[in-house]
């Protein structure tokens, strides 16, 4: 049955109507960046608080400028990743990216190593570049020397960015042939994995089965991916003097180390709220779960939306909240933002692109016409909406760090959680109510989980390396952590680390996931609450982008990070909302 997506596709046109313009104005953008490095390589530009000014000006312009060229190319490869004239498109700008990189990257060593009493007497006048100039500064003890960044920016291009590739072109290749009611069909990963859901037990244990077989059928290569990923992320963390390798990425997301083990240990001690809750569901299923089965719909219910539905679901959910936020969902449906359609050599998963402020965001996902799609629709498009609001700040302050980037996403799953709630028939109350579990238990506990993994993963590579099996050794170890005897192990999922993207593109990203979810589980209770002023603070904290650290960005909603009690406090709100009221059921 069709879902009626199979037509939208976006319409790129905005960034560029073809190869030749996005070409030439790379050429004249490595030409500009150039000339930059020529003009205000010389320290002594910030003794002058107008040249400064300049270079930090035009630092951002020729940044605005990589970032439309970027996200055009990377688009233009997410939707098809195997045509040749996509992989040249992306090799170019590849190399256009590691060029300019080279002649820009000299500019923030710059800021962090300019003398206290200087950099206090010039940031005054770049008010609107404060966080930006501060951040750079944060780097100070671990910044090289400019030759020896500029060979690191060099190198990435045929290192680690080229495993990186390499596992993508790969994996989204693989197609899977499976017979559903009768007939024989070739499915996509994306599509496979959407048969997780379905309310035949024997289906579920062949297509986790099938899958992740596939991921083994390429062990070596993965491996080898891998471990040249992970060790090259190591050893730049070392040569950057970080105490360790997870540091460099929490410095990144402005965020210490104390905060983010705090909510490690918090997450895992609350691996007993996700046994429960599958004790919980075998019982409602009257049978033992397999890990194949955690999720599986309970009951015979399996509601199923049109595109057309999900749109008006997620379009009334914005708009419910705030109608300001609502108009800026119907531009992304209005003017074909938004990749839908399920193709074959499409890229799995979901995304939202926003690149820079001058150029508006666009969402990938494959619809299906499942419920989690309707929620993978409103997390994208919530991204989307924090993309647009924050487009009133310079490129240089535009991005938030990973553990706030999930804050808009994760907020709008919220939104469209209590919609389901509040209109979903008793009937379905229940496993949609299961369904949500799961879905913040793979947000948070899941995503623990993996964090958990690649700390040891990227140990035991830094030390000796490792092969396939040994990584499949400790995934099956943090498996056992995670659900212990709730459920019995299918043995495939052992396997299960190699087909998780995040490891390979951002090594230590994961934890950003449960770092927002159970932030916005805060920002929520604070909304239900009532809490005065509450959508104005948050449309401001969505408009500050990366204009200031996460401490400060949330200190008008009274959020202390370093509290474990805090963090606790998510895991209670789901316990007490959903957990309990799934009990009763």
């Amino acid at each position: 049955m069709e879902s009626g997506s199979e037509n939208v596709v976006w319409n790129l046109g905005d960034l560029y109507s073809s190869v030749e313009d996005l070409k030439k104005d790379g050429e004249k953008l490595l030409e500009e960046s150039k000339s930059f490095h020529q003009k205000f390589s010389d320290n002594r530009i910030f003794e002058d608080k107008n040249l400064m000014r300049l270079s930090i000006d035009t630092l951002a312009n020729l940044y605005d400028k990589l970032g439309k060229i970027s996200q055009y190319a990377y688009l233009r490869f997410a939707e098809n990743t195997v045509s040749d004239e996509t992989k040249k498109i992306i090799s170019w700008v590849e190399n256009l990216e590691t060029e300019v990189q080279s002649n820009l990257i000299f500019y923030n060593i710059a800021i962090s190593k300019m003398p206290d009493e200087l950099f206090e007497k010039v940031r005054p006048f770049l008010g609107d570049y404060k966080h930006f100039l501060e951040s750079s500064r944060r780097f100070k003890d671990h910044l090289l020397s400019e030759s020896e960044e500029q060979i690191i920016v060099h190198k990435n291009s045929t290192g680690s960015n080229a495993f990186v590739r390499f596992y993508t072109q790969l994996t989204s290749t693989y197609k899977f042939r499976v017979k559903l009611d009768g007939k024989v069909q070739t499915l996509n990963g994306s599509q496979l994995r959407s048969l997780r859901t379905h309310p035949d037990p024997q289906i579920r244990e062949m297509v986790t089965s099938k899958l992740f077989k596939r991921y083994r059928s390429n062990a070596l290569e993965i491996e080898s991916a891998y471990n040249a990923v992970a060790k090259d992320y190591d050893v730049e963390s070392r040569l950057r003097r970080y105490p360790s390798s997870i540091s460099m990425r929490n410095l990144e997301n402005e965020v210490s180390d104390d905060v983010v083990e705090t909510l490690i240990n918090v997450t895992t001690k609350n691996n007993s709220l996700v046994g429960r809750y599958y004790r919980i569901k075998s019982k409602l299923m009257n049978q033992k779960l397999r890990l194949s089965d955690i999720y599986a719909p309970i009951g015979n219910v399996q509601k199923k939306f049109t595109w057309d539905e999900a749109k008006d679901i997620v379009r009334r959910a914005f708009y419910d909240f705030d109608e300001r936020f609502g108009k800026i969902i119907d531009e992304f449906f209005e003017k074909r933002w938004i990749h839908a359609s399920p193709m074959p050599a499409k890229e799995g998963g979901a995304f939202c692109s926003y690149s820079t402020p001058k150029t508006h965001p666009y969402v990938l996902l494959t619809f299906t016409g499942q419920i989690k799609d309707v929620m993978t629709l409103g997390h994208e498009l919530g991204h989307g909406l924090h993309g647009v609001l924050s487009s009133k700040q310079n490129v240089l302050q535009y991005h938030t760090p990973l553990t706030m980037a999930e804050t808009a996403s994760t907020f709008a799953e919220m939104l469209l959680m209590d919609y389901f709630l509040e209109n979903l028939s008793q009937k379905e109350i229940t496993p949609f109510i299961a369904s949500k579990l799961e879905d913040l238990f793979a947000t948070m506990n899941r995503q623990n989980m993996f964090t958990r993994f690649e700390l040891r993963a990227h140990e035991k590579i830094s030390k000796d390396g490792a092969t396939f099996e040994e990584l499949s050794d400790i995934y099956n170890d943090e498996l056992h952590e995670m659900f212990k005897d709730s459920v019995e192990y299918n043995p495939e999922f052992r396997w299960e680390w190699s087909s998780v993207p995040h490891f390979f593109h951002t090594p230590f990203y994961c934890y950003a996931y449960d770092f927002a979810q159970l932030l916005v589980i805060s920002l929520y209770a604070k909304y239900k609450s009532g809490m005065a002023g509450f959508k104005e603070k948050y449309a401001n904290l969505l408009s500050a982008g990366g204009s200031d650290s996460p401490e400060k960005l949330l200190e008008p909603f009274g959020i202390n990070l370093s509290d474990p009690s805090f963090w606790q406090g998510g895991f209670d709100y789901i316990e007490e909302n959903l957990v309990k009221r799934i009990e009763r059921s």
